[in-house]
Order: C-alpha cells, then structure tokens, then sequence
C-alpha cells in the first residue's frame, strides 16, 4: 500500500499544531504557599485598529492605573494614562473575589488568541513572590470567572489623587 504525502507528514504536522498550541496547555508557575497577591491587571490589545488599539488597568492596594495608547498614530492618539485612589475595602473584596474557582480559570493562553487578527483579551494575577497567572483569549471569549473579573475590576470606584504640584488659592488651606 502507498502512503499519501499528507500521512508521511501527519506526524510533523501534529509536532507542529502541538508546539504551536502548546503554550495555551503549558502549566503556569505555582506562587509559594505564603504568597500574597499583590496586583491585578486586564487589558485588551487589538492589531487592526485604528485610534487607540491597546489598553491596560492595573489594580494593586490603594491604587488604579489605566494606560490606553495608539499602535501607530501616536501623534493623534497620544498615550493616555491615569491614576487613582481605590478604598482598602475595594482591594480586599477583590482580593476575596479571587477564589480557587476564579484562579484555576488562569490556563494561559485559551484557543488562539489574535489568530486572524482578532482583538485579543488578558488578565495577570501577580504574587510577592514575583510568580504571575496569565489568562488570554480572543475577545468575548473569556471563561465566565474570566468575564466577573474584568465587570469586578471596572465596578472598582476610583477617587482622584491629590496634585502634589498644584498650588492651593490664596487664603485657602491646601488639602492632603
């Protein structure tokens, strides 16, 4: 019997589909038993875009940073960034949201994240120890613990920072 040229290379093309998906199957880190989780990221990046393509929100204790920029035309979309306070409160029910069920949901990469140009989201849980969970997927694919996270996070209330820079109006006390 003759063998077709696509059976002699299935076992190539298999080795190849495996070591192209195989980072999504790839088990993550373990952080130390005494790790604390000391910041929360989601984002999104998208390729074909035009305008601003690419944003990030950090949450760590007390803070909230989010950063959007352009992937090209950074001379009509210049980097926004900004910052806020959050309550302690907000941090820890974050902290007390981020449950066995929803950090399982942390595989790393899930299907093929930005294949055919789709929009691409991710979310990082990072520990003390330095040891980060990572989770991406094509847009509107998330895993439902995935979803809550990124609605959790955007629920968060900011307050604004204080200016260190800005100068108090005469006869009026400056506020800390």
């Amino acid at each position: 019997m003759r063998k077709t040229g696509s059976r002699r290379n299935l076992p190539g093309l298999l080795a190849a589909t495996l070591i192209t998906c195989g980072a999504g199957f790839a088990q993550q880190p373990s952080p130390v038993p005494d790790a604390k989780i000391t910041r929360v990221r989601i984002g999104y990046t998208t390729t074909r875009c035009q305008g601003y393509c690419e944003s990030s929100t950090t949450v760590e204790p007390g803070l909230m940073r989010s950063v959007s920029r352009s992937l090209s035309d950074k001379k009509h979309y210049p980097e926004m960034k900004s910052e806020a306070a959050i309550a302690q409160e907000d941090w820890d029910n974050l902290l007390h949201f981020l449950d066995a069920k929803v950090l399982a949901a942390f595989t790393g990469r899930i299907g093929c994240p930005g294949c055919a140009d789709e929009p691409v989201q991710w979310a990082e849980v990072e520990y003390s120890d330095g040891t980060k969970l990572t989770v991406s997927f094509n847009r509107g694919s998330a895993p439902p613990e995935i979803a809550a996270l990124f609605t959790k996070i955007q629920g968060i209330v900011t307050k604004p920072l204080p200016n260190p820079k800005a100068k108090p109006a005469s006869g009026s006390p400056r506020s800390l």
